[in-house]
C-alpha cells in the first residue's frame, strides 16, 4: 500500500480527487469570513507575512485566501505532502517543500528567498507529525530570524467529522456552513523568550479555532 501512495501518478490522481471534492463542498455551501480587513491591512504594506493554521484544518484552507497576491504553502516532502501539494496546485497555490521541525524549519533558504520576494507563506506549525495543535519552536525561531508578522487562521464547518489521525483531521461534507476566522497578526517579541512567544501564538490560534467552531454551529 505504501508503494502505491509513493507512485507519482497515483499522487496526482488522488490530489485531483481531493480538489474536486472540496470544490463541491465549497460550491454547495455557505461560506462566511470574519476579520478579512486584517489581511487587507497587511497586504497594503506590500511586505511578506506568514499565515498559520493547524494541520487538521488543511482541507478547505485554500478557500480562505481570496486575494490575488501570491500565496505559497510550506508542505512536507513525504507522500501525503505531495498529495496535498497536487491538490492545492489545482487552485493556483504553489508549494515549498519542507516542514516546521522541532528545533528548526527545513527549506530555510527557500523560505528566506520567498520572504525577500514579499510572498505570502502558509504554514501548519504542528505539522507534519504533531503534537496536535502545538506550535513547534522551529517556527518561532524563524519569526525571530525574519521579523515577519504571522497571521493566525482557522475555519470550521457545521457538519464535520474528526478522523482518527494524530491531528484529529477535520473532514467536511457538501451542503454545509463554513466560517473562516482571521486572528490578530503577531510578531516575535524580543523581550520574551522563544517559549513565551510560542505560547502567545498558540493562545491566539486556539482562540480563532474556538471562535470558528462556535460561529459555524
Amino acid at each position: 500500500m505504501k508503494r502505491i501512495f509513493k507512485h507519482k501518478y497515483f499522487q496526482l490522481f488522488l490530489g485531483w480527487v481531493i480538489s474536486f471534492y472540496i470544490k463541491i463542498c465549497f460550491q454547495t455551501s455557505i461560506w462566511l469570513t470574519k476579520n478579512s480587513e486584517i489581511v487587507e491591512k497587511l497586504l497594503k504594506k506590500n511586505k511578506s507575512f506568514m499565515v498559520c493554521f493547524w494541520h487538521n484544518r488543511l482541507l478547505m484552507t485554500v478557500f480562505c485566501w481570496k486575494w490575488p497576491h501570491e500565496f505559497k504553502m510550506l508542505i512536507s516532502g513525504h507522500s501525503d505532502g505531495k498529495i496535498i501539494s497536487n491538490a492545492i496546485s489545482n487552485f493556483g497555490i504553489q508549494t515549498i517543500s519542507g516542514s516546521a521541525r522541532k528545533n528548526n524549519v527545513s527549506s530555510l533558504k527557500e523560505i528566506l528567498k520567498q520572504i525577500n520576494d514579499n510572498s505570502i507563506i502558509g504554514i501548519t506549525p504542528d505539522g507534519p507529525k504533531g503534537p496536535n495543535e502545538e506550535v513547534k519552536i522551529g517556527l518561532i525561531s524563524l519569526l525571530k530570524k525574519t521579523n515577519v508578522p504571522v497571521l493566525p487562521l482557522s475555519y470550521s464547518a457545521k457538519f464535520k467529522f474528526k478522523l482518527k489521525t494524530w491531528d484529529k483531521f477535520i473532514f467536511v461534507t457538501p451542503f454545509n456552513k463554513f466560517v473562516a476566522v482571521w486572528g490578530n497578526p503577531l510578531q516575535f517579541d524580543k523581550n520574551k523568550t522563544l517559549a513565551e512567544n510560542k505560547l502567545i501564538l498558540e493562545k491566539e490560534m486556539k482562540r480563532v479555532t474556538m471562535l470558528s467552531d462556535n460561529l459555524s454551529k
